[in-house]
């Protein structure tokens, strides 16, 4: 069994635009041909950012996170401030398959998500990025790297959580593309004017195409656990 656990380097996010304020409408006058306009104001207030934005089902119905039974300790980053992340995912990989000189290990939990909130309320767009580590042998400290192993993240989405106005972040692989331990890719990204709100980006939640993680056989001295972090970054630059 390979365990991940999700670090999270740089917590900046997304969710959803919270109006207050009043709404007044006045008839106007007629129009020649007798129909009648009538006039709307409405005062908008941002929400407020200072606290943290709780985990939402990945489900997209916008409901409280229900957690994880193969991560039942992760409630959270807690990250406050306008361009959040709001929780990873813990992966847990078990190996399933060794063909042609290849080690393949599969996510167990198939309700992993990372959750990104973009409270700017600005439309200036995001990128998600993801660096896997490289993996370290927890009985005797060898290493694993980029250039024996590497991560697919296989089929992934994201949703809206709960009901939103903005577009649709993307992804920016595809289900077959490598990630090598220790490298950085860009994993999503919310172009100018879009992503505004909290969004879930699944994982592993297609069985015909899992969260994978590949590694040479030769590469493995020795049967252990080895262990790694998922560095997940969210960033304001979209270049």
């Amino acid at each position: 069994m390979t365990r991940w656990t999700a670090l999270i380097v740089t917590s900046l996010a997304l969710t959803a635009l919270v109006l207050s304020g009043s709404t007044a409408a006045a008839a106007s006058a007629r129009t020649p041909n007798g129909d009648q306009t009538t006039t709307a104001k409405v005062t908008l207030k941002g929400g407020d950012t200072s606290g943290a934005v709780a985990p939402q089902d990945p489900d997209g119905s916008g409901n409280a996170f229900p957690g994880d039974d193969l991560d039942p300790s992760n409630h959270g980053t807690g990250s406050t401030g306008d361009l959040t992340i709001d929780y990873a995912s813990n992966l847990v990989f078990d190996e399933n398959s060794y063909a042609n000189g290849v080690i393949t290990a599969t996510a167990t939990n198939h309700q992993a998500f990372v959750q990104v909130s973009d409270r700017r309320y600005t439309g200036d767009g995001w990128q998600l990025m993801l660096t896997p580590s490289v993996l370290v042998g927890q009985s005797n400290s060898a290493k694993i790297d980029g250039s024996d192993a590497s991560v697919e993240l296989g089929v992934t989405k994201f949703l809206a959580s709960g009901a939103t106005v903005s577009k649709y972040p993307h992804v920016t692989t595809t289900s077959t593309t490598r990630l090598p331990l220790g490298e950085m890719a860009k994993v999503g990204q919310a172009d100018y004017g879009t992503g505004l709100g909290t969004w879930i980006y699944r994982l592993n939640y297609d069985t015909t195409a899992p969260t994978k993680l590949l590694v040479n056989g030769s590469a493995v001295t020795a049967t252990q656990t080895y262990t790694g972090v998922l560095n997940w970054t969210l960033t304001d630059s979209l270049h």
